[in-house]
């Protein structure tokens, strides 16, 4: 017994370190599209997600999965509008703005912000340490804004900021599913409703597929395998196999070391004296929320 949960708490990691992974790769390149000028943020995140439908719907035929029931479809339509719509709205815009590396140590505040939701939804507590370690991390993000010595907000950070929130609603929303439904069920009905809503929202993205470069392509079908359908997968399986949510959530602290790294070594961008500073309360603050919440 001892063996197979030691096992189970392994593969359990595994799945989220793949998920922070492709997802930390996101942040470059999505960074590296936009920044040919082929697509805007929101022709890049609807393509994206379009393709990412096109190739789940065969994986779904694949995997056998249940349809929904129908009481559920307004809360798979919910939270794909939180997880994917309006999170991939905010998050390119935010890339066209900030370093992958700026916006991954923002998007590591979602853990604090998901227990801030569940603290106002489902009523559960957040003691005096949380609660310090979250305002240290929103020091962090006021640190990353107001970096350039000027006392305007930085738009881009803001994005970015809204985006985690985005993100931090639709991990709420997932407690609605993973009692009745497996991880390739969850991803799927989500991913499809919020492709469904960024195509109704600007359609006319699909017009600019013939045009594409062989490197947009590339990318596209890039973000569509990995950071969107395997990842989203990935995590899923992870939040369903894990004892403690804390087990999976720590890993997302692992993001933003990812991010630079591979920044630096895709597109030569190294993160800004802005960044290590903002950053790193950002990710104490977190880190301290998290060591707070494992004890309980």
């Amino acid at each position: 017994m001892i063996r197979k949960n030691t096992i189970k708490k392994y593969v359990t990691k595994f799945y989220a370190f793949l998920a922070v992974f492709f997802w930390a790769s996101a942040f470059v390149s999505t960074k590296i599209v936009l920044q040919a000028g082929q697509l805007s943020a929101m022709d890049l995140g609807t393509l994206r997600y379009f393709f990412a439908g096109v190739l789940l719907i065969p994986l779904a035929i694949l995997f056998k999965i249940r349809l929904p029931d129908s009481r559920d479809l307004s809360k798979f339509a919910i939270s794909g509008i939180l997880g994917y719509t309006a999170y991939m709205f905010f998050f390119n815009t935010a890339s066209t703005m900030i370093s992958p590396s700026t916006a991954s140590v923002i998007n590591a505040i979602c853990p604090g912000l998901t227990a801030v939701f569940a603290y106002f939804l489902f009523s559960e507590k957040i003691s005096w340490k949380g609660i310090l370690g979250l305002l240290i991390s929103f020091v962090g993000i006021l640190f990353l804004s107001l970096w350039n010595g000027s006392f305007s907000l930085n738009i881009g950070i803001l994005y970015m900021f809204v985006a985690a929130i985005c993100l931090s609603m639709y991990n709420i929303s997932q407690r609605s599913f993973v009692q009745r439904y497996n991880a390739m069920e969850t991803m799927t009905y989500c991913l499809l409703a919020g492709s469904f809503f960024l195509l109704f929202c600007h359609g006319k993205s699909l017009l600019l597929i013939p045009s594409l470069s062989q490197q947009m392509w590339g990318h596209l079908l890039y973000l569509a395998i990995f950071p969107s359908i395997f990842s989203y997968y990935c995590w899923a399986k992870a939040m369903q196999s894990c004892q403690k949510t804390t087990e999976v959530t720590n890993f997302m602290f692992v993001t933003p070391m990812i991010a630079s790294l591979l920044s630096f070594l895709m597109i030569k961008e190294f993160p800004t004296w802005g960044t290590y500073f903002g950053g790193s309360l950002i990710l104490l603050g977190m880190i301290l929320f998290q060591i707070e919440k494992t004890k309980k």
